[in-house]
């Protein structure tokens, strides 16, 4: 299965760096695992930080246009979510972040305080991802003014048996080319993988490709799949896009997994692809 993950890296240094973020780059790994280095000694006469004291004070540095943060702030004042402007920064204080011990544990916190503002700022204000977190300036429980600050990167995983089927010969060319060619030449090869799109699945276009193949009796007659599995997998899907109603768009007693079910719908457009290929040759 396709699918998209995000490597990410957090790291706390003195609050007067002038660093904000990190930058990650794919290195090759080692064929074998790298000795560690040495150690440094304790410093001897200063005693060792304590890490699990709750830390003094913590805030999310905020990143976003700045006229809109100037204006978004009056609107959030609470303890939980508490948007104002330190020298040249924008802080945000919440409650929620007061039993962390160490920087790293308010990133997720802040996200999701953040998140929430977002939704809220969409709805009332048709604004599209208006915040983010940038980094987290906190107070350790020793008095120490630090920052942490992250860094991520989005990588592919691919399926290697999908590529190796994408290089395998379809007439006179690659599979890949094969496809390719009957999007230029046939409009419905071209609207199956418009359906599909660039991204994951979700529970709606997995239910629309079922629909798009005919339903659950016209897949079972082409022989890409049962009708007690298709008919699973679209219930599935259709009570998921029907939260509103879900009493009237039940769940089957076995429902597939979100992943379960995108292969599920990959493997018909496949076989189906496959059919039309076999048409044009």
């Amino acid at each position: 299965m396709n699918k998209t993950t995000v490597v990410s890296a957090t790291v706390t240094i003195p609050a007067e760096s002038s660093a904000r973020s990190l930058a990650i780059t794919g290195t090759p790994l080692p064929s074998t695992a790298p000795s560690l280095p040495a150690q440094p000694a304790a410093a001897k006469g200063k005693p060792p930080e304590d890490s699990s004291r709750p830390v003094r004070y913590a805030a999310a540095v905020l990143k976003g246009q700045p006229d809109m943060l100037e204006r978004i702030a009056p609107c959030f004042v609470s303890n939980n979510a508490k948007i104002e402007k330190h020298q040249e920064d924008w802080f945000l204080e919440s409650s929620e972040f007061a039993s962390c011990t160490k920087g790293e544990q308010i990133f997720p916190i802040a996200d999701d305080v953040v998140s929430r503002v977002n939704r809220i700022l969409s709805l009332y204000c048709g604004a599209t991802s208006t915040l983010s977190v940038e980094h987290i300036y906190w107070i350790n429980a020793e008095g120490t003014p630090l920052r942490t600050i992250r860094g991520s990167a989005t990588v592919n995983v691919v399926s290697s048996k999908g590529l190796a089927q994408l290089k395998t010969m379809s007439g006179t060319q690659p599979l890949g080319s094969a496809v390719f060619q009957a999007m230029v030449v046939d409009s419905a090869v071209n609207e199956a993988l418009s359906l599909h799109g660039e991204d994951e699945l979700s529970w709606g276009q997995i239910y629309d490709v079922i629909e798009f193949l005919g339903g659950v009796d016209a897949v079972d007659k082409a022989g890409y799949a049962s009708k007690k599995q298709t008919r699973t997998v679209r219930q599935t899907a259709n009570h998921y896009r029907h939260l509103g109603g879900p009493k009237k768009n039940p769940l089957p007693s076995h429902p597939p997994t979100l992943p379960e079910a995108s292969e599920f719908a990959r493997s018909l457009l496949k076989s189906w692809i496959s059919s039309r290929l076999r048409l044009l040759q």
